[in-house]
């Protein structure tokens, strides 16, 4: 076994001083071309932006460990990538239109305490992961909730009912959800497992939910707590 080729392959060790300023060189770039694009690249990530994050890497990554990649080129795509994410920018800015194709639109996920028939229809969101990001933000139910938006830089805005106006709604924490019924066993208010909504059922009725025609299954709807 040839441990100089295993550790640093065909080049000598010589390369690796070189490699160090190629890196250098190359963070100053990244770095300068992060400022002219505005603190807007860094705070948001659409699918625009994730594109350009993926461009950047390899062209900043090639010429940092390869010979044969020289920085001058690598400049030059720089050059491209940030240029065509400048005149993007600069189009999505000033047509909505344009800003609706590239970057999306929010869409409200919970109005009133259940799902809109919007986010019952968008397959890209999981009511599972949802109800995951509603946990961290310590949701007990969905009657806490006023509006849930899905932002188009994949983060969930809430807005809720103060304590006096919160409503029963449906449980999402998971040993409450795993509490549903096909067939009710007792007369009170239940909530849909699919969409949150809510209603009073009679004891051994089975139905399906008027709001999203999708579910049988019912939990018992709770209050605040």
């Amino acid at each position: 076994m040839e441990w100089q080729e295993l550790l640093i392959g065909k080049e000598s060790w010589s390369f690796l001083g070189e490699i160090a300023l190629r890196t250098f060189i190359m963070l100053v770039l990244l770095f300068l071309g992060l400022r002219m694009t505005g603190k807007r690249a860094i705070k948001q990530l659409s699918v625009f932006d994730l594109l350009l994050i993926i461009a950047l890497g390899t062209t900043a990554g090639d010429p940092m460990i390869y010979r044969e990649v020289g920085i001058v080129s690598s400049l030059m795509a720089f050059i491209v990538v940030f240029g065509g994410y400048r005149i993007i920018t600069y189009i999505i800015t000033r047509s909505k239109r344009a800003e609706k194709i590239l970057e999306g639109v929010p869409i409200y996920i919970i109005y009133e305490g259940k799902a809109t028939q919007l986010s019952l229809n968008y397959d890209e969101l999981a009511m599972d992961e949802f109800f995951a990001e509603l946990r961290n933000k310590r949701i007990f139910h969905l009657g806490q909730i006023e509006s849930a938006i899905f932002e188009t830089s994949g983060e969930i805005s809430l807005l809720l009912y103060d304590k006096k106006s919160v409503k029963p709604g449906l449980p999402i924490w998971p040993h409450r959800l795993r509490e549903n019924y096909d067939v009710i066993p007792e007369k009170g208010l239940y909530a849909c497992t699919n969409c949150g909504h809510t209603d009073e059922i009679d004891a051994g009725s089975t139905c399906m939910c008027p709001h999203c025609r999708r579910s049988k299954n019912w939990v018992k709807a709770v209050a605040y707590e």
